[in-house]
């Protein structure tokens, strides 16, 4: 990643960006960290915590063109993107 798309994606997911400054809205949104790989190698892992899958899925349903705006920036400010949903809170039987 060169300097100006580092700067780009750096603006896009920072605290003041774009991202969070659209999840903040939502019920259910928890944040987002963005972690660099160790390698320095301009690899970043984008981290969206939500109370629930359903309520990130309610939002975006309710503001759906709104998002899909948001994903089209969020493409053009990396190289590439992948959603993985991993749940932290497993309820007992």
């Amino acid at each position: 990643m060169k300097f100006k798309e580092r700067d780009k994606f750096e603006q896009f997911y920072d605290p003041k960006g774009e991202w969070v400054k659209f999840f903040s809205k939502a019920a259910g949104y928890e944040g987002t960290e963005v972690l660099e790989g160790e390698e320095k190698d301009n690899s970043f892992l984008v981290i969206d915590e939500w109370q629930s899958e359903d309520a990130f899925n309610e939002f975006v349903k309710s503001r759906k063109a709104d998002y899909d705006l948001l994903e089209e920036k969020a493409k053009a400010a990396s190289r590439s993107k992948k959603r993985i949903w991993i749940n932290l809170n497993q309820e007992e039987e």
